[in-house]
């Protein structure tokens, strides 16, 4: 084979390549990923509150404030967001709640709440058409431990659970502070967590997880690189590098929880310039 027809080929196939990557949101670098979108603004309804968790299912936004779970729905007309109110039904108490994830069509809530004895534990609750409220929520006691149960991600069919707690699953994996565990569901019940291992954790801590529509990995910690006290990070999938999402997203402040879909980029952050003073909620939105 001449070399011109092997450059031809490998030419073709490389460009080919680098189209594969392109079709699938494979990015070179962060900034790759938000070429295309606003700069981070704060979200018109963040108002000095603590507001926190933010989670993206559709048009719908959940996320924490002064911890209890509240909803907004984007407006595709008016091109605005819905004043923000508390989940309907049981979800809400005297206690906290926390890192809310929206899943099964928008029919099932999984979410974490403060208990004085066990810290916080996993929650399932599932929404009720007639009453058009979420049902009374249930504990998932093969996720919850005796400690901090944090932050959880649930993938749509409800089949994979990724999970952060203060307590580790298994002593002998852990990796840093608080790692990121992987559970599958087997004839119904959930698995004990696995340990991702490095690099998705690190020897830092890792607060939160999200995974997107296209399998990346979005994550918030205190890892060597970051630029302050919490960074944004993504990797491609599990067993991928996380990426600093660098400036403007992150700043000298904890920026933390990240969501994303199609069409909005929310996550929190403390005591950034321009903000309320104290944890708030901050977006980004893809241009036409």
């Amino acid at each position: 084979m001449s070399n011109k027809k092997t450059g031809t080929i490998v030419a073709t196939a490389a460009l080919a390549a680098i189209m594969l990557l392109a079709s699938i949101g494979v990015s070179a670098s962060a900034a790759d990923i938000f070429a295309g979108w606003s700069e981070p603004m704060l979200w018109e309804h963040s108002g000095g509150d603590t507001e926190r968790m933010p989670y993206l299912a559709g048009n719908d936004l959940y996320f924490a404030k002064d911890y209890d779970i509240y909803w907004s729905t984007f407006d595709e007309t008016t091109g605005k967001w819905s004043e923000p109110e508390p989940v309907p039904g049981p979800i809400n108490t005297a206690a906290n709640e926390a890192c809310p994830c929206v899943v099964g069509n928008g029919k099932v809530l999984y979410f974490s709440r403060y208990d004085p004895i066990t810290d916080y534990d996993f929650y399932r609750s599932e929404w009720d058409e007639e009453k058009a409220e979420w049902g009374e929520p249930e504990l998932i006691e093969e996720l919850s431990t005796d400690g901090q149960d944090w932050a959880i991600h649930v993938n749509e069919d409800e089949t994979i659970a990724y999970v952060i707690s203060k307590i580790p699953y298994d002593e002998a994996t852990v990796v840093g502070g608080r790692d990121i565990w992987k559970s599958v569901k087997v004839d119904g019940v959930w698995q004990t967590p696995v340990n991702l291992g490095e690099p998705l954790n690190s020897n830092g801590e890792e607060w939160s997880i999200f995974v997107d529509y296209m399998g990346r990995f979005w994550i918030d910690g205190n890892r060597a690189d970051s630029l302050g006290n919490f960074d944004i990070y993504v990797a491609e999938n599990e067993k991928a590098t996380p990426i600093n999402l660098g400036a403007p997203i992150n700043t000298d402040v904890a920026e933390r929880e990240p969501t994303i879909n199609e069409k909005f980029f929310f996550f929190a952050a403390n005591k950034r310039e321009g903000g309320h003073g104290g944890w708030d909620l901050w977006y980004m939105v893809r241009l036409p």
